[in-house]
């Protein structure tokens, strides 16, 4: 229950979340820089300890989104193990490549259907992988702005809700900087509802919006395996300004929810 947007800049790209939770579940923890060995990568986790977006040093990122529509009403699904964990098995890794090759083995026995999306800005490509419980299938998407809607009412419903609301805020010719894209998550345009990107149900809410600021500042042909070891340790991979909160007032941020990622200075 989410809704992603891409924005593709000219030195990188912004990746930002809202994550739509029950209320009654617990805190998640805030951001942190985790080393994984030749890499570096930050996230937040939830209770469970998995994670729905995720960066590393080399600008790779990554997020999850709960993919309900495939679910037929009614069906009951056995769960053995977190989508959450999905993340962590590929963000250390260095490549698209790298990240098909490990998805193409990963056991997924158990997993609830999501739909993980993957930037890839050496390649300048989006990937879309979809699990339904039996399949893991992959698209691609070109390097332009995109949104990503989740919703277990109903994925097909909210899509056309909330993007009728993207599509009227991309008239606003401050369309694609921060101050807007943290304007659009928190908006309640149509009215504060189940469906607004902003979300109001009696016991789900938004309860965080995460911002992931990638900077390339070098050459994608250059190899990065020839950086040293204290210039690994320096590359800048840190936590910035907070979230914003709901314009009903009853959200409040429980952590700084943006992160910069600079592969490379």
């Amino acid at each position: 229950m989410c809704t992603l947007t891409f924005i593709p800049r000219d030195n990188g790209y912004y990746l930002a979340m809202n994550r739509d939770e029950r209320i009654s579940r617990g805190l998640a923890a805030p951001p942190a820089r985790i080393e994984l060995g030749e890499t570096s990568a930050i996230f937040p986790r939830d209770v469970e300890g998995g994670t729905w977006i995720a960066a590393n040093d080399l600008g790779l990122g990554f997020a999850l989104l709960n993919w309900n529509d495939v679910i037929s009403n009614g069906e009951k699904l056995l769960k053995t193990r977190s989508r959450g964990f999905v993340i962590q098995d590929v963000v250390h890794l260095r490549s698209l490549d790298q990240v098909q090759g490990r998805l193409n083995l990963l056991d997924l026995t158990g997993i609830l259907p999501f739909r993980l999306v993957g930037v890839f800005p050496a390649n300048k490509q989006l990937w879309e992988w979809r699990w339904d419980m039996s399949t893991l299938k992959a698209d691609t998407h070109s390097w332009d702005l995109r949104h990503w809607f989740s919703s277990s009412l109903s994925d097909k419903q909210v899509t056309l809700r909330r993007g009728i609301a993207c599509h009227a805020a991309w008239q606003d010719e401050r369309a694609g900087t921060l101050r807007w894209t943290r304007k659009l998550h928190r908006s309640h345009a149509g009215g504060a509802g189940p469906f607004s990107l902003c979300v109001h149900r009696e016991n789900v809410r938004t309860v965080s919006y995460t911002e992931l600021i990638s900077i390339v500042s070098y050459p994608v042909c250059q190899d990065r395996r020839q950086e040293s070891d204290r210039r690994r340790r320096d590359r800048a991979l840190g936590i910035l300004r907070r979230g914003g909160t709901c314009r009903l007032g009853r959200l409040k941020p429980w952590f700084p929810t943006s992160a910069t990622v600079l592969p490379r200075s």
